[in-house]
């Protein structure tokens, strides 16, 4: 059943898509279409995709290259640089890219008889109702997504509450997330920690992403670990110091890898934050972990809570 907030989110993600049609030849930045869904821009790229499953952008370059495939064939009198520069594109060089990763020939190809051999060849795609299963051929039992259904029950366990605010010195790693420089980072971080006396079975450790790698260039992204310390904390060398804000958030548990904390993520934005009654805050994610995080006998796996910023629908 859907629920309300669901619906609500549906219907604001649904103006965007609207507004993204009616001006599909214009620039179309993050901050002005989070403002069609009076969403904060910060989360906004996250929600979209939980919500359509595809990533904004990925949603626009699908749409225009899509409605230039048509224009193609439906207007011979253009030329092509005309049609790219109608739907959004800045030159005729970004189309033919963009044009032959989408379907496979350039944009002249598809208008000289390469359209009618694409929708052929993908006609029994789009019509599965047409295509044979061999006689005495049974379709194979998917076997069950065990680690998205744990995710999903983990996603609706959230509870919201508010985190304080803290005192971190932190140390940052710029590269792409995931399961190498992250790790890496907090092995340093840790050996820090314990050569100054912080890493205590009561210490207080965040992880801090700060860029939503679907936007920003993996190169750039932003990490944070950072452990809580006294106000007149010096910083040295290693580390810098700085206040963290508090404020309401909605807190799942994780225990897993480094591979497996990007789909928990995922998940809290897709299955939980649909039906909560909240929006995204206008904050970076958090990732809080208690004293030691290590779970004994499982080498690489960890717990912390994940700690998504949120403010009233």
């Amino acid at each position: 059943m859907t629920g309300p907030d669901r619906v609500e989110y549906e219907k604001r993600v649904n103006r965007v898509i609207d507004h993204i049609r009616r001006h599909l030849a214009e620039e179309l930045s993050l901050s002005s279409l989070a403002g069609v869904a009076a969403f904060s821009p910060f989360h906004f790229h996250r929600v979209f995709k939980a919500t359509t499953g595809e990533t904004l952008f990925g949603f626009i370059q699908r749409l225009r290259i899509e409605r230039a495939a048509v224009a193609l064939t439906a207007h011979p009198d253009q030329s092509v640089l005309e049609v790219a520069l109608d739907h959004g594109f800045s030159s005729a060089a970004t189309f033919a890219r963009a044009f032959r990763a989408r379907f496979g020939m350039s944009a002249t190809a598809w208008r000289e008889g390469g359209a009618a051999r694409w929708s052929a060849r993908h006609r029994d795609e789009r019509n599965p109702s047409k295509q044979v299963r061999k006689p005495g051929k049974a379709s194979r039992a998917r076997r069950p997504d065990t680690l998205r259904k744990r995710r999903e029950e983990e996603a609706m366990s959230i509870q919201v509450r508010e985190l304080p605010p803290y005192h971190v010195a932190y140390m940052r790693y710029v590269g792409p997330y995931g399961p190498h420089g992250i790790p890496e980072l907090w092995v340093k971080f840790q050996k820090w920690m314990e050569a100054r006396g912080l890493a205590s079975d009561t210490a207080i450790k965040l992880g801090i992403g700060y860029d939503d790698p679907h936007i920003t260039a993996a190169e750039k992204c932003r990490y944070d670990a950072c452990v809580v310390v006294p106000e007149d904390f010096p910083s040295d060398k290693w580390v810098n110091v700085v206040d963290l804000p508090g404020g309401k958030v909605a807190v799942s548990q994780f225990m897993g890898g480094a591979h497996e904390i990007s789909e928990a993520w995922n998940q809290v934005f897709s299955a939980w934050l649909p039906e909560s009654g909240y929006q995204p805050d206008d904050r970076p994610c958090v990732e809080v972990y208690r004293g030691h995080a290590g779970v004994d006998g499982k080498p690489g796996v960890f717990r912390c809570e994940l700690c998504l910023p949120v403010r009233p629908l």
